[in-house]
């Protein structure tokens, strides 16, 4: 293990530029680089590529500072066309100084023109094609847009982050993953965004679709954030989501604990979801209740939007004691379809003075399984149903409903 500090023109006095120095070590070919804890900090002013089979392991203390106005992205591996493999970034925080560097979403709004690697996008680290990519135990910090942005990658873990945002910026995702990511875990993100704290999207339409293909075989696990933006997206926009879990999500959010999404990032193509699985929420609504009544459904914790085509879900260990917003707990919208939906071991308590749903079904589903639900509505009167169906429901099967104060159906 190398020490940083030890290379020529790395100081880490917060002054000088340490761009050329921690590079150069980088490019010498160690196999494992330590930033210590330094004076001041590190200023770097534009991004540091790693090569295969390096680490890059920073003392959690240590602050790496993106200098004013850089405008560049903070960390990257070095061979975008051909890939990388066996990368690992732990520990530092690392800070976008964004009151200080403008991308040009924020300056013109103008995102609908083609991705280009050249363009800086607002992102702290962002990687492309990485094999066996691991990044632990870290803070993200005030980027312009999102703290981490990859594709194309297989077998990678993110664990242990935490996003310290100042949401001085709109689009401040947390983790941002694009189209051909498979085989990795996700785990232990904390913190407050001003997007979504996780995006998997396969599809996510000009200047920021790194990568367009399918996401499959994701894990993850254990999210925390009060005020919450929302939790999880999946997008799906022509290429299909596959085999992901979602387990253990805490807090209270302004939009969704998770949403399925098209958003017309290219018009008419289908939005695929296979076997998704949600297991362990206890969430809630943030924020006062929204003026406009009724409630928009796009802001259910759970929102299935059209044109979502949906295969089997199924939502386990599901509890929320809503004060907040009077919303239903899944929106289902008109055009979207689900075969097979199981919600296991529910829990809706609503202390709202306006009725709230368990379930709002305005799309297709084939087959439906309720098994041990309770809903209750505080105070009395407040009312809902546990299905509000104004769609189909082709088969429906239920065990242990109980509560008190919401009706079991209306239009089945």
């Amino acid at each position: 293990m190398t020490n940083a500090l030890e290379f020529p023109g790395v100081v880490g006095d917060g002054r000088n530029d340490d761009t050329a120095g921690l590079q150069a070590a980088l490019d010498g070919g160690i196999s494992t680089l330590f930033l210590p804890a330094p004076p001041m900090h590190y200023r770097i002013s534009r991004p540091l590529a790693m090569h295969s089979g390096q680490t890059l392991r920073a003392d959690p203390n240590a602050v790496i500072r993106l200098a004013d106005h850089a405008h560049a992205h903070m960390l990257t591996n070095a061979d975008h066309a051909h890939g990388n493999h066996r990368i690992t970034v732990t520990g530092g925080i690392w800070d976008g100084n964004n009151a200080h560097q403008t991308c040009e979403y924020h300056e013109t709004r103008k995102w609908r023109v083609p991705y280009d690697p050249a363009r800086y996008l607002g992102v702290l680290l962002q990687f492309n094609r990485v094999t066996d990519l691991r990044v632990a135990h870290l803070t993200l910090k005030d980027p312009e847009t999102f703290g981490f942005q990859a594709a194309n990658l297989r077998r990678f873990t993110i664990e242990d982050i935490t996003f310290d945002y100042n949401l001085l910026r709109a689009n401040m995702d947390g983790v941002h993953l694009h189209g051909n990511c498979h085989q990795g875990r996700i785990a232990n993100l904390k913190g407050s965004t001003n997007d979504d704290l996780v995006a998997l999207n396969a599809d996510d339409g000009s200047m920021y679709e790194m990568s367009r293909g399918p996401i499959t075989d994701i894990l993850v696990d254990g999210i925390w954030a009060e005020n919450g933006y929302a939790a999880v997206r999946l997008l799906s926009a022509g290429s299909p989501i596959r085999r992901i879990k979602l387990a253990n999500i805490f807090g209270t959010y302004r939009y969704n604990v998770v949403s399925f999404t098209n958003h017309k990032v290219h018009p008419g193509e289908p939005s695929v979801f296979d076997d998704i699985s949600i297991q362990g929420v206890f969430c809630a609504k943030t924020g006062p209740s929204p003026t406009v009544q009724p409630v928009p459904p796009q802001l259910a914790p759970i929102w299935i939007d059209a044109p979502a085509a949906v295969s089997n879900l199924s939502l386990r260990d599901y509890h929320r004691i809503e004060d907040a917003v009077p919303v239903a707990d899944i929106h289902i919208a008109a055009g979207a379809t689900v075969e097979n939906l199981v919600l296991s071991g529910i829990t809706l308590r609503n202390h709202c003075p306006s009725p709230i749903d368990l379930l709002h079904n305005c799309g297709e589903i084939e087959n439906l399984a309720l098994q041990n639900v309770y809903a209750t509505a505080e105070p009395a009167g407040a009312g809902g149903y546990v299905i509000r169906n104004e769609g189909t429901i082709s088969h429906l099967s239920q065990t242990g409903i109980s509560g008190s104060g919401l009706e079991f159906e209306t239009g089945l």
